[in-house]
C-alpha cells in the first residue's frame, strides 16, 4: 500500500532524495501546519521500509505518539512502539514510533533512516545522534527559527508555504481582532529574550474579563485553543468563561496523563462538550484538531516567533463546514510579530541559523505595512480604505481582513496571489469590455490599485479574463462615482 502525495509533496520528497545524493546526510524539511509533514514522512519510510532498511519516527510527545502511530496505521505501515510500557513494543519490526524521553533514557533502535518531529526543539539526545552521520536524518519542522540550528543539517527544504496553502484551499483563511491587553511596560525580560513569567502572569491576570467578554462578543460559540502564562493563568481563565457558562477544559502538566487523554479524545469529538482548551504550550505544538476555528492568544510574547506561529496554526486546518479561523489577540502578538509571520507566511526560510556570534544587523526596511487596529470593532489588519469587519472608513488609510470569500473579505487577505489569482481576472473581463490596448492596462491596474491599494504585478494582455461578478462591478462602480464627485469638488473649489 503506497502513501499517496500531493505534487508539492512528491517535489518535496525528490528534492530530499537530490540533497542526499549531494552528499547531505541531515536534511531539514520545513513544512508549515496543513502541509502534511507526517505524510511526507510516511511515504519516506514506506519506502525504506521496502528496500528492507529500518526506520525511525520520533516524536517529543507523548501526545503525538498515538496520533503518530494512527496515522502509520491508516497508511498500512507496520511498525512499534518504543515508550514505556507501551502495549504496542515490538523492536523487531523495521519501523518504529519513538518517544525523544524513552531513547534517551535507553538506547535508539537501529535505523538507515530517523525522521525526527519537531526538529526545532533540538533536544541533545538528537544532537548526539545526528553526528555520527552513519545514516540519513530527516528534520520536520513549521517553525525553524532556532539558533544553532544550522550546525545541525546540512540542507533546508521548503515544502511549499502558508499563503500558498490557503491560497489553494489547504489551509483556512483567517480574522484578526486586536483585543485587551496587558501592559508589558518596565516587565523584567529572561535571558532567554522572554518577559519575566511571574510578572507577566499579573499583568495578564488584569485582562481575563475582556478575554471572556470578547469571545462572547466575537467568537461566535466555535471550538477554541486559548494560550495562557502559566498555570494560575490559566485556572482564572477557566474559572471565568465556566461562570460565563462556557465548557472550557485545561491542558497543563498538573492535568495528569489519564485526564489529559480523555480531554482530547472528547476535545477531538465534531460535536465536543467541550467548548474550549487552555493551555501554557502544551497544546501548541503539534496538536491537531482541524475543528478548532479560534484562536485565543492571552500570552504576550517578546521575541518566540515560533512558538506564535506554531499556536496560530492551531486553528488554520481545514475541516467541513469551517469557512476560516477567528483570532482574538490579547496579547499584542499579532502585532508584535506582524512582520516577520508575514514574511514567512510569503516566503518560508531560505537559511538557517548557524549558531555564530552575528554583528548586530542593520534595521530591516519595512516590506509589510505597519497593521491597523479598528477603532469601531478592534479587529487588526492591514492598511486599506475601510475596516472589512465592521465597514469603518479610514481618511486616506487602508485595512485588512484575512477571510477570503466576498470581495471585502478576499481583498482583505492582502495574499497577492490570491489576488491576482481571482480578482485581477474579473477586472480584466470588465475592462476589455470598454477598453483596448495600452487603455485597458492603464485602467486595469487602476482600478487593482484602487481596490487594494497596490499595482498588479500582472498585464491585461496576458490574462485570461473572466466574468465580472455584479460584486466587483458594484465596487469598480462606486469607486467611479466618488471620483466624479471629488472632481466636481475640485472644479467647484476652483470656481
Amino acid at each position: 500500500m503506497s502513501v499517496p502525495l500531493r505534487d508539492y509533496q512528491a517535489e518535496t520528497v525528490e528534492r530530499a532524495r537530490e540533497a542526499i545524493r549531494a552528499g547531505a546526510r541531515n536534511v531539514l524539511i520545513c513544512a508549515p501546519t496543513g502541509a502534511g509533514k507526517t505524510q511526507i514522512a510516511s511515504h519516506l519510510i514506506h519506502e525504506a521500509k521496502g528496500k528492507g532498511r529500518r526506520a525511525n519516527f520520533v516524536v517529543d510527545r507523548l501526545s503525538l505518539l498515538n496520533q503518530t502511530s494512527e496515522v502509520f496505521d491508516g497508511h498500512g505501515i507496520d511498525h512499534g512502539v518504543v515508550q514505556s510500557q507501551h502495549e504496542r513494543f515490538s523492536p523487531s519490526k523495521p519501523v518504529q514510533v519513538c518517544s525523544i524521553q524513552t531513547v534517551t533514557r535507553r538506547s535508539w533502535p537501529d535505523s538507515a533512516l530517523d525522521v525526527i518531529d519537531e526538529a526545532h526543539v533540538l533536544h541533545e539526545a538528537v544532537k548526539k545522534r545526528i553526528k555520527g552521520r552513519d545514516r540519513i536524518t530527516l528534520g520536520l519542522t513549521a517553525t525553524p527559527f532556532t539558533k544553532g540550528l544550522g550546525k545541525h543539517f546540512d540542507a533546508i527544504i521548503n515544502v511549499t508555504t502558508t499563503n500558498k496553502l490557503i491560497e489553494q484551499n489547504w489551509l483556512s483563511p483567517y480574522r484578526i481582532f486586536s483585543c485587551a491587553e496587558p501592559n508589558m511596560d518596565g516587565v523584567k525580560v529572561t535571558k532567554l529574550g522572554e518577559w519575566d513569567s511571574g510578572e507577566s502572569e499579573k499583568r495578564a491576570l488584569e485582562v481575563v474579563g475582556d478575554v471572556v467578554a470578547e469571545y462572547l462578543r466575537h467568537g461566535e460559540g466555535r471550538k477554541f485553543i486559548c494560550s495562557a502564562v502559566d498555570t494560575t493563568h490559566v485556572e482564572e481563565l477557566q474559572r471565568q468563561f465556566l461562570s460565563a457558562g462556557i465548557n472550557v477544559a485545561s491542558y497543563t502538566y498538573k492535568d495528569d496523563d489519564e485526564d489529559r487523554a480523555e480531554t482530547v479524545t472528547e476535545f477531538r469529538k465534531m460535536d465536543s462538550a467541550i467548548k474550549g482548551l487552555i493551555t501554557v504550550t502544551a497544546a501548541s505544538r503539534g496538536f491537531d484538531v482541524p475543528s478548532v476555528s479560534c484562536i485565543i492568544m492571552a500570552r504576550p510574547l517578546r521575541k518566540s516567533l515560533a512558538e506564535h506561529i506554531q499556536l496560530f496554526g492551531r486553528g488554520l486546518r481545514i475541516c467541513e463546514g469551517k469557512k476560516n479561523c477567528l483570532v482574538l489577540d490579547h496579547s499584542g502578538n499579532m502585532a508584535r510579530f506582524w512582520q516577520d509571520m508575514n514574511e514567512f507566511f510569503e516566503v518560508g526560510v531560505t537559511q538557517l541559523d548557524d549558531g555564530k556570534k552575528k554583528d548586530k544587523p542593520k534595521p530591516k526596511e519595512k516590506a509589510e505595512a505597519e497593521p491597523v487596529k479598528c477603532p469601531s470593532c478592534r479587529a487588526l489588519h492591514k492598511p486599506m480604505p475601510f475596516c472589512p469587519a465592521c465597514g469603518h472608513e479610514y481618511p486616506k488609510k487602508r485595512a485588512i481582513e484575512h477571510v477570503p470569500g466576498t470581495l471585502k473579505e478576499l481583498i482583505a487577505t492582502g495574499n497577492q496571489h490570491m489576488l491576482r489569482a481571482r480578482l485581477w481576472p474579473q477586472i480584466v473581463g470588465y475592462v476589455l469590455e470598454r477598453r483596448e490596448g495600452d487603455q485597458a492596462q492603464r485602467m486595469a491596474q487602476a482600478i487593482y490599485k484602487n481596490m487594494t491599494g497596490e499595482f498588479a504585478r500582472a498585464r491585461v494582455d496576458t490574462t485570461t479574463p473572466a466574468p465580472c461578478s455584479y460584486e466587483v462591478r458594484q465596487k469598480i462602480r462606486a469607486g467611479q462615482i466618488r471620483r466624479s464627485y471629488a472632481q466636481r469638488s475640485q472644479h467647484g473649489a476652483a470656481a
